[in-house]
């Protein structure tokens, strides 16, 4: 009923926001994909998506096909690269993510990477790592570890990528601001992760006792809310909810099922666009850094030099773009 062209349209869409630029992004004309996508829905007999929102608002037919893309895409990336004749594949790099929320943004420039480099191979590697029970992957597992996690590791670089902050994600509709009003937090301001804004309200671990959470499905131990701000406070949420997806959880908020806590940059493009209040996870906040981690004697250290730069690069312009 659906084809793997369906799936990256859908994929492209959700990381781009809107069909022009998710036709830039895969050469075509809006048109061609305006036409895919209806063409799409009258074979599924339901409408993927909800017309005129920005950014684009998927119905629940479009989240279930979303959440498949983004599980089977990478695979498919990965044994389309095995079925590749190694004759022509000069090398590989085996990537991990161990931060849901980077597979987003890092996808993008490691298909640009590969594109630019016709023999090399970018393969991510399909489960994720928690750093302290891996500490030391083999070099046969992976050559590039993404974390937000340093350990201090002989023989190991940790290549800072840039820096963030985990921010408390609200629904702007009437009811999340009749909830917050109960925290006697009546005067709610979007947070603009700049320093500019001197005015700025703060949640407290205690105010979570009444929120529904919704996560990564991960154990609460490798979650940054819990680990940073919760459990030292001996505070929990009222109700957890795991998503596998950042898109369908700022959906999610959208509609008042709940409160997330992700990366700054995840969010500032749709908090311009007032559908969420953005706060800070108590008075200073939860500042971190994202890193590459790799092995400083690794066979591959010369491709490891070439991508990251273009992965600095890029990050970057997470915040430069959306200002």
């Amino acid at each position: 009923m659906f084809e793997i062209k369906h799936l990256k349209t859908l994929t492209t869409l959700a990381n781009t926001g809107n069909i022009r630029k998710a036709a830039e992004e895969l050469f075509s004309s809006q048109s061609a994909l305006s036409h895919q996508i209806k063409d799409l829905e009258l074979r599924l007999n339901a409408p993927l998506f909800i017309r005129n929102t920005s950014p684009v608002e998927f119905t629940d037919a479009g989240k279930v096909l979303l959440s498949l893309g983004e599980e089977i895409l990478p695979k498919i990336m990965k044994v389309n690269n095995t079925l590749k004749s190694p004759i022509l594949t000069e090398t590989s790099l085996k990537i991990a993510i161990a931060c849901h929320a980077c597979f987003q943004w890092l996808l993008p420039v490691t298909n640009h990477f590969s594109k630019q480099k016709n023999k090399i191979e970018l393969e991510f590697i399909d489960k994720s790592f928690d750093i302290h029970k891996h500490k030391r992957p083999s070099e046969e597992e992976i050559d590039i570890l993404f974390t937000d996690e340093q350990l201090a590791e002989e023989n190991v670089i940790y290549q800072e990528i840039g820096q963030f902050e985990v921010v408390a994600v609200l629904s702007n509709q009437k009811a999340a601001n009749q909830e917050t009003s109960n925290h006697q937090l009546s005067q709610i301001k979007q947070y603009i992760p700049d320093g500019t804004n001197t005015a700025l309200s703060y949640l407290l671990p205690e105010h979570f006792n009444k929120f529904t959470l919704l996560t990564y499905p991960l154990p609460p131990e490798q979650l940054d809310i819990f680990k940073l701000f919760l459990t030292p406070a001996k505070c929990k949420p009222s109700k957890i909810k795991q998503v596998t997806n950042s898109h369908v959880m700022l959906q999610m908020v959208s509609a008042n099922m709940g409160v997330a806590t992700l990366p700054d940059w995840l969010v500032t493009s749709v908090t311009q666009q007032s559908l969420f209040h953005c706060m800070r996870l108590g008075e200073t906040g939860i500042h971190k850094k994202l890193y590459a981690r790799y092995d400083k004697n690794s066979k591959q250290l010369a491709m490891i030099e070439k991508l990251l730069p273009e992965a600095i690069k890029e990050f970057a312009n997470l915040y430069t773009n959306n200002k």
